[in-house]
């Protein structure tokens, strides 16, 4: 359809005064001019949003709030160190020096302080840790350290008559010396090394595995076969092979090729189907072998080839 409204005619537009002002103002119309900054430096700051004092003042603001929030002591800055563990003196030393570490970000505040690089550094510079538990931050200014203390289990002999403690992770933590009269300390279980190779404090002479074999045994073997360990005896670092020494006067053969409680597991079933006679007579039990196991009595031809089984071991299956 078409525009039925027809527009006024030019002669009574003139006639309106209004319409007139208007357009003397559009015909005196001139754009503002916006002045250039003066220097380099101020037109940086327009560029980026600080082209007015107002702003430049509320940034400054803030940014010496955050230089006093992050650097200089205030209510963040840690005040007090809660240390879960034993012994927590030398703990509680490094953890302070640590913190008084001149870096970029202080690490005495609370706020900023890296949990993981603090467990790192204590664990790196403090063998009696075994591992940082929990590092935790209670607001405004309260560190909370869980950690647990490195304990010596074994004492290790070498062929040549050198002793070594090592704690229950592996890992070599001195050298230990006989006293005046010859005595070693009590206390630790004797692994006897049938080698003599170079060992060096703080070495991880056994792996997170092996280790975790020695602490099972340690645990389950007594019950299993109702007798204290006397000791264990390794032919070398290499081939996994274990002897345990009972207390009962028999040997157990274990290696590190099968998980210790899948054999162990096998050794209680093992027990479990012997007569008592029997579990008398036991010279050695040899678990090295998957879903079967060697035995041989006392006085009986294969207590002097404890290698090998020979034909003179009994053989038994597993199920």
């Amino acid at each position: 359809m078409f525009n039925s409204q027809k527009k006024p005619d030019s002669k009574i537009r003139w006639q309106n005064p209004r319409f007139r002002g208007q357009l003397r103002e559009a015909r005196s119309y001139k754009r503002p001019v916006k002045l250039r900054p003066p220097s380099a430096g101020s037109i940086f700051l327009s560029r980026i949003g600080l082209g007015t004092w107002p702003r430049r003042l509320i940034t400054a603001a803030i940014l010496l709030f955050l230089v006093y929030l992050i650097y200089i002591p205030n209510v963040f800055f840690i005040k007090k160190i809660n240390i879960s563990g034993s012994p927590v003196g030398q703990v509680n030393t490094l953890i302070n020096l640590y913190l008084n570490k001149k870096t970029p970000w202080p690490q005495k505040n609370l706020l900023l302080m890296s949990k993981n690089g603090l467990a790192s550094f204590l664990q790196t510079q403090d063998r009696q840790i075994l591992k940082v538990s929990s590092i935790s931050k209670k607001l405004p200014n309260t560190l909370m350290v869980t950690f647990t203390p490195r304990v010596d289990e074994y004492l290790l002999q070498t062929a040549s008559s050198s002793n070594f403690s090592i704690s229950t992770d592996g890992l070599v933590t001195s050298q230990v010396f006989s006293d005046a009269s010859g005595t070693l300390p009590v206390g630790l279980m004797v692994i006897k090394l049938d080698q003599n190779p170079y060992i060096s404090l703080g070495q991880k002479l056994f792996t997170d595995d092996e280790a975790n074999f020695f602490q099972n045994l340690q645990q389950r073997l007594p019950g299993i076969a109702k007798s204290p360990i006397d000791h264990y005896e390794l032919p070398d670092l290499e081939n996994g092979d274990i002897n345990a020494y009972l207390k009962s006067g028999f040997l157990l053969k274990f290696n590190l090729d099968f998980g210790s409680d899948e054999m162990l597991n096998r050794l209680s079933l093992l027990f479990s189907q012997m007569s008592a006679a029997d579990f008398k007579n036991l010279y050695y039990v040899d678990m090295r072998f998957k879903d079967r196991a060697y035995t041989c009595g006392k006085n009986s031809p294969c207590v002097n080839s404890q290698t090998v089984p020979n034909n003179t071991a009994t053989s038994t299956n597993i199920n």
